[in-house]
């Protein structure tokens, strides 16, 4: 297959410059790679600027609640364990939201890849401080900084241990388990 294989055509809501255009163009480079078929593919998503890519991509996709895209990709990955299921959230809408899901899945460990466009803001509210938002980060609702320490959740100290291995998409697509991509 090749990247052009999974084009749709659609007016792409993103603003000129948005870092959401190479996690696209990463994605459709890494499924040709790996020859999934667009019929094979399920891409799941929350609410924002993140949970807008599967709309840009020949696939199936579901998008859900924001915070609740994991509990459908794992449903989906349930009812038909041959399908290859990409979560696909922003860091507001992943660690924020469905933060509980996040570690949950973590726990379970699903053969489910996630990736979380973590851009340290909540995208479609412009300029909203998310849970990976920087120390003193200046944003148009909080122009003298935000207050507290980031939250860094792939960092938990999990007992039974991380199942988080970063490495290229392709990789982490055929990886069994959970895998998590922080672009």
């Amino acid at each position: 297959m090749k990247p052009e294989d999974y084009d749709v055509e659609a007016d792409v809501a993103w603003c000129p410059g948005c870092g959401n255009f190479p996690i696209l163009r990463s994605l459709k480079m890494a499924l040709a790679e790996l020859d999934i078929p667009p019929e094979g593919l399920v891409l799941v998503s929350g609410i924002g600027q993140a949970g807008k890519l599967p709309q840009y991509l020949r696939c199936n996709y579901f998008n859900g609640l924001h915070g609740c895209s994991l509990p459908a990709a794992v449903a989906i990955k349930a009812v038909n364990p041959e399908l290859t299921v990409i979560d696909v959230s922003g860091d507001g809408c992943m660690y924020g939201e469905g933060g509980n899901h996040f570690i949950h899945n973590i726990r379970r460990n699903p053969d489910i890849t996630n990736i979380v466009h973590d851009n340290m803001v909540y995208g479609l509210t412009k300029g909203q401080a998310s849970p990976t938002s920087q120390r003193a980060l200046k944003l148009l609702y909080r122009s003298m900084g935000f207050l507290r320490n980031h939250s860094i959740p792939w960092q938990l100290p999990f007992p039974w241990g991380p199942p988080l291995l970063p490495g290229p998409l392709p990789v982490m697509l055929r990886r069994p388990g959970t895998s998590l991509l922080r672009p």
